[in-house]
């Protein structure tokens, strides 16, 4: 069983891929989000610091794979990554979910003849993809929630579907037993790049903030959390320095964490300018700083 995530933080790149060791990738391509906001709200397990986190004022949420030939809009983009259910369960519990829970649904799903995802979307839309209720179906199937992340069905125009990861809020875990990590730290919406390095001005947020921002080598856009970043020029500087000295390395570190050919690659996410110009990485790195 192959199983579709779409990583909406530092999932978009080589250098956080390469935490969870050696992946092989079927298929990877960008997908962006109908009516989603992306920010920073989760404390992390792994540092000092904020991860990124995905909100929307309706479920369910859908997307679409993007054709690189067009501009990006308004929407917030993801990286989508196609991997066995073996290499799933490694990020489930990177993601702080469960790989036995994740491997009792999967069993549920091929009794069904679905796929994960398509197994999930219709437990979703059994309870009218209300997510709380949809949480606490997971619960009463394996026994299992998480107060990090919580994998939730994602519908693609293309007709199949993914799974993302998404925080639970004060909304609740679907267990009244696990409270979640934003509703311990009482985080209520999702912050921008410039409030969370406000709450967490530290080396373990800098490196996260690279992590996601590096998805733009790739042109995933992320203008979304670049845009409030530019009433900060101290932190404009040391995002540029490091982006400038990381790009470098980001494809080759990304083709080794992935497994992916050059060429599959390429052929893909198309020339080094393009992805850069596509991803708002290149006008950002060319913006003269105020002195």
């Amino acid at each position: 069983m192959d199983v579709t995530i779409l990583g909406h933080g530092s999932l978009m790149s080589g250098r956080g891929l390469v935490f969870s060791g050696t992946l092989q990738v079927k298929d990877t391509f960008i997908v962006t989000l109908k009516n989603c906001t992306r920010g920073f709200a989760k404390l992390s397990r792994y540092g000092d610091r904020f991860a990124t986190d995905i909100e929307t004022p309706q479920f369910p949420i859908e997307g679409e794979r993007v054709s690189l030939a067009a501009p990006p809009n308004s929407e917030i983009e993801t990286l989508a990554l196609t991997v066995s259910l073996d290499d799933f369960s490694r990020l489930v519990k990177r993601e702080g979910y469960s790989p036995a829970a994740i491997q009792q649904l999967a069993e549920l799903a091929g009794k069904e003849k679905r796929s994960l995802a398509s197994f999930l979307w219709r437990i979703q839309a059994d309870v009218g993809h209300d997510p709380v209720l949809y949480r606490c179906q997971l619960f009463a199937l394996t026994g299992f929630t998480s107060p990090h992340y919580i994998p939730h069905p994602v519908r693609l125009s293309e007709g199949y579907y993914a799974l993302i990861f998404l925080a639970p809020g004060f909304e609740g875990t679907g267990s009244d037993n696990v409270v979640s990590v934003r509703q311990q730290t009482a985080i209520q919406g999702v912050m921008s790049t410039r409030e969370t390095w406000r709450r967490k001005p530290n080396d373990d947020q800098l490196s996260y903030f690279l992590s996601c921002l590096l998805g733009g080598a790739h042109g995933v856009n992320v203008r979304d959390l670049l845009i409030s970043v530019s009433d900060d020029q101290s932190l404009i500087t040391r995002l540029r320095s490091h982006l400038r000295k990381e790009l470098e390395e980001e494809v080759s570190c990304f083709l080794n964490a992935t497994s992916l050919s050059a060429e599959i690659y390429e052929k893909e996410f198309g020339t080094r300018e393009r992805r850069l110009t596509r991803s708002g990485l290149h006008a950002f790195l060319l913006t003269k700083e105020t002195k």
